[in-house]
């Protein structure tokens, strides 16, 4: 028989950057956090969340879905850098910075136009990898919270996010409650794309909610987002655990890699200016991006060096954790990436002797905001960090199970303990 037992019922505990989390009732909180004289259920903390905040739409309760605007001026710095260099290719298109920035700039303007800006959620529905990319980074520049709502249900993922504005390839169907076209323009790949808009007024920013871009990318049922920071994606940059990339590298994933994989690949790419192999659409429905799985996922990065060997590194990851964690090579053993933090623990949150089974926490720089209003599940799966400093750090629960090993590895187990 199983000795796994979930307590139901938790107290309210809050961090120094006002972060709000649960804990077990009746433990001390780790450093960084003070009890809220609160507990109940992850529900009823959900609501006293957003009471005690004033967010009714916030994906996480305790904190803004604002991002660091240092994600663009980053990437605009990049292209600066080098505008000539290429930064994309799909096929036999190839992309200068200079060039891709342009497109970028323009339709920037016209979401401008057409009532993007700080405060504002932008959907953008499609499947061209490539479209998506320039989309996504046009919606940033904007000011706005981008919305990516690809795979198989995205109409889901847009009657959720509830946004302002609806970007769609041009001659797709208008998305129910979006019927006016504000704007239309030819994208970088020379497709024609358009905003949709609603026929009333302006939904606005949400109480509590300040004005800045984010990234909100989908799990694969569509109706729940990640909200992805500009922090966390400028963190990419630097030394996140990836291989160096640098101008005249080139990077990419499998034709088979989902929407956050592409996200991070982008991401890395154009902010190490290096270029972004993209591949090519045969045919409606093939070249773009289908669903992430909501769990683990492993997949591969390649990187074509400008000089010397190709390197392939296999990564393991979430969309919690921005697709990365730790390095998967074809063993079942994970190694952690570096500034990645994992705990494998007990009910209680308490650590499990090694060899033993337990459920497998992360924490690091690379974790999202929350989900996309959702408090009560930001709240279930965004917890304090035990092990995270004293400075109210958080820790992402995966809900796998995992035995840790010594050397500092863990493998992931299957069934009950």
């Amino acid at each position: 028989m199983s000795r796994w037992r979930e307590s139901r019922y938790f107290q309210l505990v809050v961090s120094q950057a006002r972060d709000f989390a649960v804990w077990p009732i009746g433990r001390r909180p780790p450093a960084g956090w003070r009890v809220v004289p609160f507990a109940g259920t992850i529900q009823a903390c959900g609501r006293q969340v957003a009471e005690l905040t004033g967010v009714s739409r916030a994906g996480d309760a305790a904190r803004s879905l604002a991002t660091d605007v240092s994600l663009v001026g980053l990437l605009r710095k990049a292209a600066g850098e080098q505008p000539d260099a290429p930064a994309l290719c799909v096929g036999d298109l190839r992309l200068s910075y200079r060039r891709l920035w342009e497109s970028i700039d323009d339709a920037a303007d016209r979401l401008a136009a057409a009532g993007a800006g700080p405060g504002r959620r932008v959907a953008v529905v499609g499947e061209r990898a490539e479209d998506l990319v320039a989309a996504a980074l046009a919606v940033l520049a904007a000011g706005a919270t981008c919305v990516l709502c690809v795979g198989s249900r995205p109409d889901a993922a847009v009657r959720e996010a509830q946004p302002e504005l609806v970007l769609t390839p041009a001659g797709a169907a208008a998305p129910d409650g979006w019927p006016v076209v504000r704007q239309r323009w030819r994208s970088v790949t020379g497709a024609f794309w358009q905003a949709h808009g609603r026929t009333g007024p302006a939904i606005g920013a949400p109480p509590g909610e300040e004005s800045g871009p984010s990234l909100v990318v989908p799990l694969a049922d569509g109706a729940v987002g990640v909200v992805w920071r500009g922090a966390q994606l400028s963190w990419l940059s630097g030394a996140c655990g990836l291989p160096p990339s640098a101008h005249g590298d080139r990077l990419s994933v499998p034709a088979s890699a989902g929407p956050l994989v592409g996200v991070v690949a982008a991401t890395r790419a154009l902010l190490t200016g290096a270029e972004l192999l993209l591949p090519a659409a045969q045919a409606p429905g093939t070249g773009g991006w289908g669903d992430d799985t909501a769990g683990p996922a492993r997949w591969s990065l390649h990187i074509d060096r400008s000089t010397g060997p190709a390197e392939r590194t296999e990564l393991f990851g979430f969309a919690e954790t921005s697709m990365m964690a730790a390095v998967a090579p074809e063993g079942e053993v994970l190694t952690p990436l570096p500034q990645h933090r994992w705990h494998v623990l007990d009910p209680g949150f308490g650590p499990v002797p090694t060899g033993e089974v337990g459920e497998l926490f992360l924490g690091g720089p690379m974790l999202a905001v929350g989900y996309l209003d959702r408090p009560d599940l930001t709240l279930a799966r965004f917890l304090p960090d035990p092990l995270g400093g004293p400075d109210g750090s958080r820790m992402f629960r995966t809900g796998c199970r995992a035995r840790c090993l010594p050397g500092g590895g863990f493998v992931l187990v299957d069934g009950e303990d």
